[in-house]
C-alpha cells in the first residue's frame, strides 16, 4: 500500500463527497454499515456494493487504491466463510457483507482527512483517549513509511534481492528492531514538541462545514434509503425475496450515471 496516496486522496480531492460535512459522512457510514449488518439478502447486499462503487466513481478515487484496500476484509471473510459457512449462499453473503463494510470504510478514509475522522470521537471519549487515537493513526503512517525505508536500505546494503529466506528473515528482524527504537524516539519527540507548543491534555481539531447543505442531505438520504431497504427486505423476506432484483435497478442507474459523469469530467 502506498501510504502517501491515502492522505493525498483525502486532502487533495475536490469531489462532492470530499466537500461534504465530516459528521454527515460518519453518520452515513454508520447507516450503510448497519444496512450491511441487517441484510441477509445477497441481491440487497449487491445493490449496496454497487451503490458504493458509484459513490467511489463520482469521488474520482483511484480504483487500484480503493478496491485493493476494500478487498482485504472480503479476503479474510472468504477464509472465515470457507471454514464455517453451512452452504455456498451463506458464504457469499458473508463475503458480500465484508466487501460492503470495507468499501464504505475505504470511501470514508479516502475522502476525509484523518483529523476530521477522529474529531467527533474526541468529543465523546475522554481527552487522553481521543488524543491517543489521533496520534496513533498519524504515527502508524510514519512508522510504516520508516519500515519500508529500513527494509530497502538493508536489502541494498546486504544485496538481499530474492535471496535465501533465512537471510531475508534476518533483514526483516533487523528492520523491526530499528523500527522499535525509532518508535520510542518518535513518541518522545512528539510529546516534547506538543508540550513546547502548549499541549494541555487536549488536542483541538476543528470540523469544517459541508460545502452545501444539499450535498449533506443527499448523502444522508441515500444512506437512510439503503438502511430502510435492508430492514424492509429483512422483515418481509418471505414476500419480497422473489422481487429482490428490483433493488438493483436504482444502484445500477446510479453507477451508469456516475460512469458517464466521470467520463465527461475527463
Amino acid at each position: 500500500m502506498h501510504i502517501g496516496a491515502v492522505d493525498e486522496s483525502a486532502t487533495l480531492g475536490r469531489s462532492w463527497i470530499h466537500t461534504a460535512s465530516p459528521i454527515t459522512k460518519l453518520v452515513a457510514f454508520a447507516l450503510v454499515l448497519a444496512a450491511a449488518v441487517v441484510s441477509w439478502n445477497l441481491l440487497v447486499l449487491a445493490g449496496l456494493l454497487i451503490l458504493l462503487v458509484s459513490v467511489a466513481t463520482t469521488a474520482r478515487l483511484k480504483p487500484g487504491l480503493a478496491y485493493s484496500l476494500a478487498a482485504y476484509p472480503a479476503l479474510f471473510a472468504g477464509v472465515f466463510a470457507f471454514a464455517s459457512a453451512p452452504n455456498v449462499l451463506t458464504g457469499l453473503i458473508i463475503v458480500m457483507k465484508a466487501a460492503v463494510a470495507g468499501l464504505a470504510a475505504v470511501t470514508l478514509i479516502l475522502t476525509t482527512p484523518y483529523p476530521q475522522v477522529f474529531a467527533p470521537v474526541q468529543r465523546i471519549v475522554p481527552g487522553i483517549v481521543g488524543d491517543a487515537l489521533l496520534m496513533t493513526y498519524r504515527s502508524t503512517f510514519l512508522l510504516l513509511d520508516k519500515f519500508s525505508n529500513l527494509l530497502t536500505a538493508i536489502r541494498l546494503r546486504s544485496g538481499l534481492r530474492g535471496g535465501h529466506p533465512l537471510r531475508s528473515a534476518r533483514a526483516t528482524s533487523q528492520a523491526l528492531g530499528g523500527l522499535l527504537l525509532y518508535s520510542f524516539d518518535l513518541s518522545q519527540r512528539d510529546y516534547d514538541i506538543m508540550r513546547l507548543r502548549g499541549y494541555q491534555d487536549r488536542l483541538k481539531t476543528s470540523l469544517p462545514r459541508g460545502a452545501t447543505p444539499a450535498r449533506d442531505a443527499f448523502l444522508l438520504a441515500a444512506a437512510l434509503l439503503a438502511l430502510a431497504t435492508s430492514i424492509v427486505w429483512r422483515l418481509g423476506a418471505a414476500v419480497l425475496n422473489p422481487y429482490s432484483w428490483l433493488v438493483l435497478l436504482l444502484p445500477l442507474a446510479a453507477l451508469i450515471a456516475a460512469a458517464l459523469t466521470s467520463r465527461r469530467a475527463l
